[in-house]
């Protein structure tokens, strides 16, 4: 199986196009069908995948291949993402040594997910993956039979320059973009909060996921692209099957020489929409506990929520029992109350006894109001 290794390309595009561009789909199919359609995705448009195709979502291989064909266009260009060459790494390096740690991680995935990339395949050939034997039996099989996807992977390329945007999936570690042809592939994909890491200003703006951009603001949650102007670095990743609010993000570019003002975006995700009842207020001082600072010492353990200390910041708070993984982490959580007019629509993530926590345009927050099902 071949290796992917850091390939740097050099695209010009052509004025007087749009350039759609979209990050993390992670094998949610119907997410990319519906940022494309709310685009109006057509031939005469660019778009750009910024890697991590497949993975943690229900449709691994036929979004993959949809990809694949949308290919055939001449006016797509995927990249790789880590979690794309970790996977390619994975199966390719896969033994006896190896293969009991490769089931318990599709255990895990099963248990977030239902499935995984490896099962779909396996399952394509005629194998249920049920122990470790399993995995090793169906990796002959698995290879020959798709050799064209894997070849298709391993070939994608790493980094896209074009005039005025560079395309990379999690970052690059040197300004100068050819300077990063020797570096190691996983820096490139594996390289965490580029945003708010990255020492550089660089010279053309860097479109960027991986990373789910709620990450960078410990105040409010939200999901939507983030443009640094200083850095000039663009952050897409909007959390697409991995939070329970997350979302698919879609940035589109009206031209090649467009100011970053004049770009716009569209979403998708499988929340309910509700209307809102009434008009709440909202705002004030709020926290967003995530990663990498979830940890939080429990205080008192309640029946819905917990009182709990947020360590790193040192504030206590009550939090629904639901978003605490034991008594030590939470995940994802904020106490922000999101400030709502009565007939705005809402995307419900989670009901507690006593309010709701929405999104509303990418922003999540607790709503405290009534709430009717958008028709």
């Amino acid at each position: 199986m071949p290796k992917p290794t850091v390939r740097i390309v050099q695209t010009e595009l052509q004025p007087n196009k749009r350039i759609l561009v979209t990050s993390d789909i992670h094998g949610n199919l119907a997410y990319l069908r519906e940022v494309l359609d709310k685009a109006d995705f057509s031939g005469d448009d660019y778009l750009f995948i910024v890697g991590d195709i497949i993975e943690k979502g229900p449709q691994s291989l036929k979004t993959l291949r949809y990809v694949m064909q949308l290919c055939e266009r001449g006016n797509v260009f995927p990249l790789i993402g880590n979690v794309d060459a970790y996977r390619l790494q994975w199966i390719d390096e896969l033994c006896e040594e190896s293969a009991e740690g490769f089931y318990d991680y599709l255990l895990k995935r099963r248990q977030i997910n239902e499935t995984s990339f490896y099962d779909g395949l396996a399952e394509e050939c005629g194998f249920v993956i049920a122990s470790p034997t399993d995995v090793l039996t169906a990796k002959p099989f698995i290879t020959e039979h798709f050799k064209a996807e894997f070849d298709f992977l391993a070939g994608l390329p790493t980094v896209i320059e074009t005039q005025n945007y560079v395309f990379v999936h999690a970052g690059l570690p040197e300004k100068r973009i050819s300077d990063n042809a020797n570096a190691d592939i996983f820096s490139l994909l594996k390289t965490d909060r580029f945003m708010q890491q990255s020492p550089h200003r660089f010279d053309k703006y860097i479109i960027v996921g991986h990373m789910p951009v709620g990450v960078y603001n410990t105040e409010i949650s939200q999901q939507n692209p983030i443009i640094d102007r200083k850095k000039r670095i663009i952050s897409i990743d909007g959390g697409c099957g991995v939070n329970r609010d997350g979302q698919l993000n879609m940035l589109i570019i009206p031209d090649i020489d467009s100011p970053v003002d004049k770009i716009s975006t569209v979403s998708a995700d499988s929340l309910p929409v509700f209307r809102a009842c009434s008009d709440q207020r909202g705002g004030g001082d709020s926290l967003h506990i995530c990663w990498p600072n979830f940890e939080i010492i429990t205080l008192e353990k309640g029946a819905e929520y917990s009182y709990v200390k947020h360590v790193q910041s040192g504030k206590r708070l009550c939090v629904p029992n639901a978003y605490l993984v034991g008594d030590t982490q939470c995940k994802d959580y904020t106490d922000y109350e999101l400030p709502v007019k009565s007939g705005d629509m809402l995307s419900l993530i989670f009901e507690a006894s006593d309010g709701y926590i929405v999104k509303k345009n990418g922003v999540i927050g607790w709503y405290y109001g009534k709430l009717e099902k958008a028709k």
